[in-house]
């Protein structure tokens, strides 16, 4: 088998991607529902999310077979066409939430003076080239823009830090247990987590000891955000609910700026690299997803197959379309996806990961275990 990604970029993925973009408007969204207890509904959703991963890393050890193989051997290749489109669907509405944001922080941090749907147009572009090219493209991204990643949320953190009062935390959990949950629920469009391991399945070459650096690599992206999530209460305690756009403001108390200007930005344009490459994974998991369901092959080589080039230049032309219906109603899309959307996260990415060993068992009893790793 011709493996499309390693695990080494499998744990840059699981831990860049997953914290980069958790960083923009979650931090606010947590903190208006939760208060000072912002950690906890962050903590509970990472703690499930760990333990999906987890699951799915350690199903890889049984098998080197995708997610949509297994379900093709125990319930025919309808089933598993069908499972292909509903998590195509999946990572794309998984994208849209966070590319409204973009659109917005694009708007206020960058490009302040100039209409957002020009300034964010050119996203598009990269968009469909990118999408189409498939995990082995996302594998070595990742190879860039996590240490990158890493290197400039250190800094901010640092700046930050020094302007920072940890009292502002306490007392801890006396937020009611209604408003914690909601700030989960609100939350939970940042954790598709679960889907995206689901998806590297079978697809990395298996060697002992991956599940343990897998699930250790999004550990460590839980603990990152957390510390951020704390720094960040603690810069700007009961006003934390209307910083929007957190990673570009944790540090602007930062002494140092008042002389050499916002050289914050730096380490902000590194960190809004990372957030975009993963919000385009989405979308190369979209078009992956139905170029299996259309047994069609995404890339031979470095050449991009038609039938991906078609798929991602359709997934983001229909995003483009809601972009621009929702121009001006970002608040309403949030709403929808606090309200409803999140049972859909909750299936996709929580519920649905861990039947993957159900398939794995059945797939074992019936004699295809496709070659289980020890």
């Amino acid at each position: 088998m011709k493996y499309r990604i390693c695990t080494r970029q499998v744990c840059f993925i699981m831990f860049a991607y997953s914290a980069a973009g958790k960083l923009l408007m979650m931090p606010a969204l947590l903190s208006y529902y939760c208060k000072n207890d912002l950690l906890f509904p962050a903590l509970f959703l990472f703690a499930a999310q760990t333990a999906v991963v987890w699951a799915v890393a350690y199903a890889c050890s049984k098998t080197g077979k995708t997610f949509f193989e297994l379900i093709k051997e125990v319930c025919g290749n309808v089933v598993s066409k069908i499972v292909m489109w509903l998590f195509a669907a999946f990572f794309a509405a998984a994208a849209l939430l966070p590319m409204l944001e973009q659109k917005l922080f694009v708007q206020a941090i960058f490009y302040d003076t100039i209409p957002s749907l020009i300034t964010f147009l050119p996203f598009f572009i990269l968009s469909v080239y990118v999408g189409a090219k498939g995990m082995r493209n996302a594998g070595r991204v990742a190879d860039i823009a996590a240490p990158l990643f890493l290197a400039a949320l250190v800094a901010v953190v640092i700046m930050a830090l020094g302007e920072s009062d940890m009292s502002w935390l306490l007392p801890i959990l006396k937020t009611p247990v209604a408003p914690l949950a909601n700030g989960a629920r609100f939350a939970a469009y940042n954790f598709a987590d679960g889907a995206v391991m689901l998806m590297f399945m079978g697809r990395f070459e298996y060697r002992k000891g991956d599940c343990t650096k897998i699930t250790l690599s999004y550990a460590l992206s839980a603990l990152v955000v957390l510390i951020f999530l704390a720094v960040f209460y603690s810069v700007f305690s009961v006003l934390s609910p209307d910083q929007y756009f957190a990673v570009s403001k944790i540090a602007i108390f930062f002494s140092a700026l008042s002389l050499v200007g916002r050289v914050d930005l730096v380490a902000v344009y590194a960190m809004e690299i990372c957030m975009l490459f993963a919000l385009m994974l989405y979308i190369q998991l979209g078009v992956t997803c139905i170029c299996g369901a259309l047994e069609k092959e995404q890339t031979v080589g470095r050449t991009v197959r038609p039938a991906a080039a078609v798929a991602s230049l359709a997934v983001n032309a229909v995003l483009l379309v809601l972009v621009f219906v929702f121009n001006n109603s970002y608040l309403v899309v949030q709403e929808f996806y606090g309200r409803i959307m999140w049972a859909v996260f909750a299936l996709f990415a929580f519920a649905l990961p861990p039947f993957v060993w159900l398939f794995v068992k059945l797939n074992s009893l019936r004699g295809g275990n496709g070659g289980a790793k020890a």
